[in-house]
């Protein structure tokens, strides 16, 4: 599985309407990875420059999207993947379209729904548990919804561990065993192994990253916060 795209939002940055260049942004990269979907992409634009600049995502969908994948020869292998984090993508107006078109329920029967995407290509969709988000995406059959709730330790520390392991890559001071420590000691919190990869990558005047891993991987709180607050 190779990844495709990852489109993400900043709550923090709203005002730059980043939802009205979503896919825009994923076809993109789509053609950096795949000459033909480059060639396909050009010609789509060319013959209708209007895609260009337009805002309207269902468009984008139908014409930067669909169309041009209908017409690659299937050279594309392996599965693609496209990840969108869509609650983060504004409120519940500006994510409407995008939510109808990631659960199949396009009105307009002239463009294809997401259920005709090439077979190799799988969206992983990432969300906080927000109502419209979970009232428009459940009960669509080519879904399959998991909460991180449900994802066993073993799974979690195992995705972690490759996870600080490519982060860590490297730092001559960190070894193998010292990435699976890491990987049990953030409990399989992806978000705290983040912080603590940064950390150690980018230790504190006067420290060095083996410094930062005995901090945070201490059994003892007092060292912990010693180490990392000096």
């Amino acid at each position: 599985m190779g990844l495709g795209s990852c489109y993400c939002f900043d709550r923090h940055r709203e005002a730059d309407h980043r939802y009205e260049k979503i896919f825009y942004t994923i076809v993109r990269d789509l053609a950096d990875r795949d000459p033909e979907m480059k060639r396909v992409l050009v010609d789509a634009v060319k013959n209708d420059g209007s895609l260009k600049s337009t805002v309207d995502i269902v468009q984008q969908w139908h014409k930067l999207v669909m169309e041009p994948l209908g017409k690659l020869s299937g050279s594309t292998a392996g599965t693609v993947l496209i990840v969108i984090e869509v609650d983060k993508s504004g409120g519940v107006e500006t994510r409407r379209h995008l939510l109808r078109i990631l659960a199949g329920k396009l009105q307009d029967q002239a463009i294809p729904q997401i259920t005709e995407l090439p077979p190799n290509f799988c969206i992983l969709v990432t969300s906080r548990p927000l109502h419209d988000i979970d009232d428009e995406l459940k009960g669509a059959q080519h879904i399959q919804q998991l909460s991180i709730d449900d994802i066993s330790l073993k799974v979690a520390e195992r995705d972690v561990r490759a996870y600080v392991s490519q982060e860590l890559k490297g730092l001559s001071d960190i070894q193998d065993r010292d990435v699976t420590v890491l990987a049990r000691t953030v409990d399989g919190l992806f978000e705290w192994a983040r912080l603590t990869c940064g950390y150690i990558k980018e230790p504190l005047p006067g420290l060095h990253p083996i410094d930062c891993f005995n901090a945070v991987t201490s059994r003892d709180p007092g060292e912990r916060k010693n180490l990392c607050m000096a």
